[in-house]
């Protein structure tokens, strides 16, 4: 009895796995001319594209961030001294009119600078009586005007002192 019994042990197994084999070929064919896996395996790409896609969006989402504060960053420091400019300005402003007690017509022209001089920061007026001298102010922590010049001498005997009416103190 058990030459039968290892002669049906060896059988077996090779039955088995030749109609294991025959059904995996018969499955593999039916499924190959199917338009149902075509179709999944179509949906298993289109779910690769919708995968992706969210990377692509974030990447260039990234991208960009990373674009607009490279720019602010080059640019933050231009926008900070136009910024004080305009402030010191408007301080100045706010002197002649509340404690000088110039009429904004009596006034051409006042310009913030942004110079080598120090403080780094001042301030260029202009009355409208005198065109031709510019007044410089300090607008730090309090305001005071450093000094006076004329833009153009049309006479050589004019003094860069003589005829200021605007001249706050001796300087």
């Amino acid at each position: 009895m058990s030459p039968k019994l290892s002669s049906k042990s060896t059988v077996s197994p090779s039955h088995s796995h030749t109609s294991a084999t025959s059904e995996q070929t018969q499955l593999f064919n039916s499924t190959a001319s199917s338009p149902a896996i075509d179709h999944s395996t179509s949906d298993s790409n289109s779910h690769h594209l919708r995968s992706s896609r969210p990377r692509w969006i974030i990447r260039r989402l990234l991208t960009t961030l990373l674009a607009i504060l490279i720019v602010v960053g080059a640019a933050s420091p231009f926008i900070a001294v136009q910024y004080q400019k305009q402030v010191f300005a408007e301080r100045v402003h706010t002197y002649l009119i509340e404690q000088k007690h110039y009429k904004p017509e009596q006034i051409a022209s006042i310009r913030g600078i942004w110079g080598i001089m120090l403080p780094s920061f001042y301030v260029e007026v202009v009355f409208k009586d005198e065109p031709n001298r510019v007044y410089t102010y300090f607008a730090h922590a309090e305001i005071m005007q450093q000094s006076h010049r004329l833009l153009h001498v049309t006479d050589p005997d004019q003094s860069n002192d003589s005829g200021a009416k605007h001249a706050e103190e001796p300087i």
